[in-house]
């Protein structure tokens, strides 16, 4: 499958897990006789954190991290859908960048 498939298809269920999530939530208000503004907002909500938790979960799962070789450095890098030659490039960026983002 190309990524512009795979990219579809992860929409696509978030979408529909989301809408799954937001009638549940609404039909359960709306059992407590929820106003029906109430109720719209909530199921929006669900919705999109539902959207959002899917993509950000496929984002992590799909991405390479690399990381600054010093352990008190918080720099890090995430790629995706990168070759070889530049995950290469992104590794030893990670490794010697000039700048040091240590924790406070």
């Amino acid at each position: 499958m190309s990524r512009k498939t795979v990219s579809r298809l992860v929409q696509t269920v978030s979408v529909v897990l989301g809408v799954a999530n937001a009638v549940s939530v609404g039909s359960k208000l709306a059992a407590y006789d929820v106003p029906l503004s109430l109720i719209v907002a909530c199921a929006l909500s669900c919705l999109a954190m539902t959207v959002w938790f899917v993509d950000h979960l496929v984002e992590i799962l799909g991405s390479t991290m690399y990381r600054c070789t010093d352990p008190a450095c918080s720099f890090k890098v995430r790629v995706r859908y990168v070759d070889a030659a530049e995950n290469r490039r992104w590794q030893e960026t990670a490794a010697e960048h000039p700048t040091h983002l240590y924790r406070g």
